[in-house]
């Protein structure tokens, strides 16, 4: 890596970023999983591909009278990432099976940022280099950014979205830019958050540089762009759903009206946990990603190149406050801010090639070695990182990647196991609503309400979970009379000798429900037979 700007630089980078690409597909292969919450987007991605709804449940609707037949049940928008979940679908109708493509789509869209990244730091500094280089080299390293380009979720594909739309504001392309952001917010809703912060620092940019407020021709583009692609959205899944959010945007933020001064004060604890539990996550990512300790570079950073780091710098400021506002996530290795270590990277090279750029030329390349040096520390330190979170546990709330891996292995030969048993009128409560009921090909609510809009809007939180702040009362799944009970379960080893993990479960039995074993092949030693609860009127084998 050198300073010394040459023509051959633009030639050679392609070259060098090769192995820095094949670095970072060997990195995420040592993840290689698929998560839970990516199934969910699998079963609406397959039931649009089948059927042509975009629903999780199809068939009968549970709460209507036995034999009453309807084309699908109650639509409910139980993910985030209509865009991601419409090329699945897309996918699918070609016969390729979303736990391949998701995993190869992670890897493509992770591989296409680290491109964007080295252009976007040829576009800051006005010229070629080899420090181009240096944030994907950083990307390949970071075991976040390496396991989210596996997991199944949309993940890289947002947060390609997210640079690339920066690209082209700093190329001067709005429209292309808008065009970009207003796919990243029907990619996650935090889209429009970053849309909302490149809007206000125009304005800032407008009236305290430029010393103006009409926009421009090319600011118009932007906004017509932008909201060429979200109005319709927006429009269509309200008159689809019926709401202007995601379903998981109430399970995360619902709060039931009128209510009374215990259940009020009940929130405000579980507020205070939210928080306490986002402030964590949010030290996490700092120390894990050692976005603290390039702390200096980015001040250098900012006094360098005012124009995108003043930009960045408040992404980063307003992303990790509503981090810690909605109390992160419960996934571990970052998904949730993932922009954000792009950012970092960024600004980490531009201030590092800044500071050696200011350095007499005979001293240039120590300090470059120096920084190849202090790249290799962090790979070393990436490393460390990357063996602790394939360990299956979670920390504080936190599940790492290896936990989130064996749940839902687990989850799938369930699922399987099941899938024979399982009639078109079974209706089921469950927990995780991703695997179990893909394979199974169940109809199902959860009872954290992320496919359920009644949990959703008429539950109160009670849980500092995030995502899973919501928890159905035994009453209202009893309502729905469900055939089954998988929420209430047990994995064991012993066919004759488990306990159910289940707060309601006297209410459950006190309503006709029984425990039934169901052996799973081929799963682990302790988790070889699967309980559960079904209701007394189903036959069972």
């Amino acid at each position: 890596m050198t300073s010394t700007e040459s023509p051959s630089a633009r030639w050679l980078r392609p070259a060098l970023l090769l192995p820095i690409g094949a670095a970072l597909v060997l990195h995420s292969l040592v993840y290689d999983f698929v998560c839970d919450d990516a199934f969910i987007s699998f079963v609406y991605a397959r039931n649009l591909a089948e059927h042509g709804q975009l629903v999780f449940n199809l068939g009968v609707d549970p709460t209507v009278a036995a034999g009453v037949d309807r084309a699908f049940a109650e639509p409910v928008e139980g993910f985030t990432n209509l865009l991601y979940t419409l090329l699945l679908a897309g996918l699918m109708k070609l016969g390729a099976a979303p736990e391949l493509t998701s995993r190869l789509l992670g890897t493509l869209f992770g591989l296409g940022t680290l491109v964007v990244t080295l252009r976007l730091m040829e576009r800051v500094r006005g010229r070629a280099s080899l420090w181009d280089l240096a944030p994907a080299a950083l990307l390949a390293a970071s075991s976040g950014f390496a396991a989210w380009c596996s997991g199944g979720l949309e993940t890289q594909m947002f947060t390609l979205l997210v640079v690339l739309a920066l690209h082209e504001l700093l190329a001067d392309r709005h429209g292309a830019a808008g065009l970009a952001l207003g796919a990243a917010a029907l990619t996650r809703p935090e889209g429009l958050l970053v849309a909302g912060l490149v809007v206000l620092h125009r304005f800032a940019t407008n009236l305290l540089v430029e010393r103006r407020l009409r926009p421009t021709r090319t600011e118009w583009r932007f906004a017509i762009a932008l909201l060429g692609v979200v109005l319709p959205a927006l429009a269509w899944r309200w008159s689809y759903y019926g709401w202007p959010l995601p379903n998981t945007a109430y399970v995360k933020a619902g709060v039931p009206a009128g209510l009374g001064p215990a259940a009020l004060r009940q929130h405000a604890v579980v507020e205070r946990e939210l928080l306490a539990q986002g402030l964590f996550y949010v030290w996490q990512w700092a120390w894990q990603s050692k976005a603290l300790l390039a702390l200096p570079l980015v001040v250098v950073a900012a006094v360098r190149h005012r124009r995108f780091a003043s930009l960045a710098l408040l992404l980063l400021t307003v992303w990790l406050a509503y981090a810690v506002k909605v109390g992160g996530d419960f996934m571990g290795l970052h998904r949730f801010v993932m922009p954000l270590f792009v950012l970092v990277a960024l600004l980490a090279s531009l201030g590092a090639a800044a500071l050696v750029e200011r350095l007499p030329a005979r001293a240039r390349p120590l300090a470059v070695a120096a920084a190849l040096a202090l790249l290799a520390l962090f790979g070393f330190s990436q490393a460390r990182l990357t063996r602790r979170s394939l360990v299956p546990v979670a920390d504080h709330g936190i599940d790492r990647p290896g936990y989130l891996a064996q749940y839902a292995d687990d989850r799938a030969l369930v699922g399987r196991a099941l899938a024979p048993h399982l009639r078109p009128d079974d209706f089921s409560f469950v927990g995780g609503v991703g695997v179990q009921p893909y394979y199974a090909r169940m109809r199902a609510y959860d009872v954290f309400g992320l496919v359920s809009e009644e949990i959703a809007h008429t539950v109160m939180p009670t849980r500092p979970r995030p995502g899973h702040q919501k928890w159905a009362p035994a009453e209202l799944v009893l309502r729905y009379r469900p055939t089954f009970i998988f929420h209430c379960y047990a994995l064991h080893r012993d066919p004759a000798r488990y306990q159910l993990g289940c707060g309601e479960l006297s209410a459950f039995r006190a309503a006709g429900y029984a425990p039934v074993t169901l052996f799973v092949p081929g799963a682990r030693a302790d988790a070889q037979y699967y309980s559960f609860l079904k209701h007394r009127d189903r036959a069972w084998p």
